[in-house]
């Protein structure tokens, strides 16, 4: 083991003294694409040799190197993550991989020309279809760590070209899209997802959403229903099927959920603070007192300016 480190030692320290001449360059794909030295050869030799003695054959050794390159991706290390990739393309330039690595890595650079032009190489490295889409989700996962909504939403549109049916990519587009402001990308997402994945409560919840904040009451109801039908004890579309009730003046529909989210979650200050609102609406001044002194016990201070606007006259 410490000899195949000092080996990538040697490999780095090569490396770096050759960037300075324009010549190999272990931070740019391919080791920047130029012909190396004979002395550097013989490094990558060693450095191949050394691979097969610990991880047993050239599939293994590029396996973990592609690995670990993603997981220094992951943690924003990205010199580093681009020399793993460049170890794994050695081991072989025929593994795609490395290059779907190369490719998202330069796009975090707004290199978009060069960003593609490895994504396309990629995408014909992939020979029986089976890593592109392994890749792309790793990238996405990349992305999403690193807070790059932007880059984490082309990745998943990338899974999606590759893989229509791939409803959990059209489920984090429109989530992505939602978290952007783009509500009307978002729910067209949504609406892929639901025709995929017709059972997931959530996705019809998150929609509802959407149709809510855009004042589209009816289309809200609707979802946020369907949502409560596939799972009766799912608390955020009760509750939010109730507020949107309530912003239509259905006060009596808006009580029976917000009733319902009580039984539910009897300790939720806020569920009782939502069951009071509702209460007197309805003019039901009493019992909507009730409710407002237990959320406040249960530790609602918010309720404390009703109280004494409804219940201390």
């Amino acid at each position: 083991m410490r000899l195949l480190y000092t080996t990538f030692l040697i490999l780095i320290i090569f490396s770096s003294c050759q960037s300075q001449g324009n010549k190999v360059d272990n931070t740019q794909p391919m080791f920047g694409g130029v012909e190396k030295s004979e002395e550097h050869k013989k490094i990558d030799k060693d450095f191949i040799q050394e691979c097969m003695n610990k991880y047993g054959s050239i599939e293994s050794s590029v396996s973990t190197h592609i690995d670990h390159a993603w997981r220094y991706y992951y943690n924003n290390d990205l010199e580093t993550a681009m020399k793993r990739f460049n170890q794994a393309w050695l081991l072989n330039p025929e593994y795609s991989d490395s290059y779907f690595g190369f490719a998202s890595l330069l796009e975090t650079k707004g290199l978009y020309t060069e960003a593609n032009h490895y994504y396309k190489i990629g995408i014909e490295k992939d020979t029986k279809n089976d890593r592109a889409v392994k890749c792309f989700q790793r990238i996405a996962d990349c992305k999403e760590q690193l807070n790059d909504i932007k880059g984490t939403i082309s990745a998943y549109n990338k899974i999606a070209n590759l893989d229509s049916n791939n409803s959990f990519a059209f489920k984090k587009i429109g989530y992505f899209q939602m978290q952007s402001g783009n509500a009307n990308e978002a729910i067209k997402a949504y609406g892929k997802a639901i025709e995929l994945d017709p059972k997931d409560a959530m996705t019809y919840n998150n929609r509802a959403y959407l149709y809510q904040t855009l004042k589209n009451y009816e289309s809200a109801i609707k979802d946020y229903s369907k949502a409560i039908k596939l799972n009766p004890k799912y608390i955020s579309a009760l509750v939010n099927r109730g507020i949107t009730e309530m912003q239509i003046n259905q006060y009596k529909e808006a009580k029976a959920d917000f009733k319902q989210c009580v039984t539910l979650d009897p300790k939720a200050g806020e569920l009782r603070r939502f069951l009071g609102l509702a209460k007197l609406k309805l003019n039901e001044v009493s019992e909507a007192c009730v409710d407002f002194r237990i959320a406040l016990k249960l530790g609602d201070k918010s309720v404390n300016d009703l109280i004494k606007e409804s219940c201390e006259k």
